[in-house]
């Protein structure tokens, strides 16, 4: 581990578990607060400290007396980092900012979704029932717009509706609903008055005994309230309008929200980036359900990509079930395991061989590993820098134990679409 600096008087790095290729990074100056951020392809203590050009930042951390924090909080791939980056210095407009050092916002090709945005505008409505000068209007239902658009993939569900006509009956009241309409939005192509919230409410009046007479809650939110957001983000504002509580809203459902996760990796996230594993947690689904959306959003990702874009994971799925059963038949002498390129590390398996072989009369004779690759970039960096470095200290590390290393590598791409 390199030694860091002494005018880094604190530091908070946090362990990754996913052995990512990249990290972000922030310092603070202690003294006068200003904090610089930015991503390294690389460890944490590998000897790289930062690619700053900014003469004050310069200045001020050569200082004889200079005390700074240093952070890493988050990892993931070099391209999910640079987008990480981007977001956060967008948010606060750090290039022109006096209390950072970063000379630019960054930059990116993946469009983070502006979650922080999405949930503010959501906790409002709920909570205060306005939204940046729009507030609750009651609205006759027979002056709703009878063109309003509405969120693709939006899937009727009879029995809420059932409910919710239930209690309007039963109450003779529209006062616990509320809708939520986007004023000429520009969606998909389409311009119109988008609800965003209340589809199910709306149909639920329209059907009971004498709602079409009442009014209705609405928040119209103008064009300047939703112009700055896509409408993937406008999606998502949908789907948070329905989060997975306990409630007498209607749940966003598995598929509604491997919808969402669907489409976040078709822009180049994947399930176990931040984004994601925070939509899962806000929507409070177990462990089982998370591997489940999971699975769906992979499998509506599989239907919408290429073939040849299809790297089997040995790792997850039937595959990993499969490769499981392969490695409980070899011979109590074999040492097995499955491993992708881009996470392997053998120190764990010589400690367990060595420590068995010392203690054990019957000994390992084989070490034995199937390998996958998760895409061609990971192929190709094992290939030209791992590969054989691996074999060779390996080879020379069993010789004198007289153990025999096995490398095989599995195949790599589905023949057809499939998923397990």
């Amino acid at each position: 581990m390199e030694q860091l600096p002494k005018q880094i008087v604190e530091q908070k790095v946090d362990y990754d578990p996913n052995d990512s290729e990249a990290f972000l990074y922030k310092f603070t100056n202690l003294l006068n607060k200003k904090i610089y951020i930015g991503i390294h392809k690389g460890k944490p203590f590998d000897g790289y400290m930062f690619s700053s050009e900014n003469e004050d930042f310069h200045k001020d951390f050569m200082d004889p007396n200079a005390e700074f924090k240093y952070e890493v909080s988050q990892y993931g791939t070099y391209e999910y980092m640079q987008a990480v980056e981007q977001n956060m210095l967008k948010e606060v407009n750090a290039k022109d900012n006096s209390d950072y050092y970063n000379n630019s916002n960054g930059g990116s090709n993946i469009i983070l979704p502006n979650q922080n945005l999405v949930k503010h505008i959501v906790k409002s409505i709920q909570d205060e029932k306005s939204y940046e000068g729009a507030q609750v209007v009651y609205t006759p239902v027979k002056n709703l717009p009878k063109n309003r658009l509405q969120i693709r993939e939006f899937t009727r569900d009879p029995s809420h509706i059932k409910k919710l006509k239930d209690r309007i009956n039963e109450k003779s009241t529209l006062e616990h609903l509320l809708v939520v309409i986007l004023k000429d939005r520009l969606y998909r192509g389409q311009r119109g008055d988008l609800v965003v919230d209340g589809n199910h409410s709306i149909e639920a009046v329209e059907e009971s005994k004498y709602g079409k007479s009442g009014s209705i809650p609405t928040i119209y939110l103008q064009e300047h309230n939703h112009n700055t957001l896509p409408d993937d983000d406008v999606d998502l504002l949908a789907l948070r309008f329905n989060p997975r509580v306990e409630n007498p809203r209607l749940q966003s459902s598995h598929e509604d929200i491997a919808r969402q996760v669907c489409k976040w990796k078709v822009n180049g996230l994947d399930t176990n980036s931040k984004e994601v594993q925070d939509l899962y947690h806000d929507f409070h689904l177990s462990k089982s359900e998370k591997a489940k959306v999971s699975r769906i959003a992979n499998q509506m990702y599989i239907d919408i990509t290429p073939n040849n874009a299809t790297w089997i994971n040995y790792g997850a799925g039937q595959e990993k079930k499969d490769m499981q059963k392969i490695i409980n038949r070899e011979d109590a002498s074999v040492f097995a395991k499955c491993y992708s390129t881009a996470k392997y590390n053998a120190w764990s398996d010589l400690y367990d061989i060595i420590l068995h072989n010392k203690n054990n009369e019957h000994k390992i004779k084989t070490y034995k590993v199937y390998f996958y690759h998760v895409n061609q970039e990971y192929k190709d960096t094992w290939i030209k820098k791992w590969q054989s470095n691996n074999e060779y200290v390996l080879d020379e590390l069993f010789k004198k134990h007289k153990i025999k290393r096995e490398f095989i590598y599995l195949k790599e791409k589905r023949d057809k679409l499939s998923v397990h």
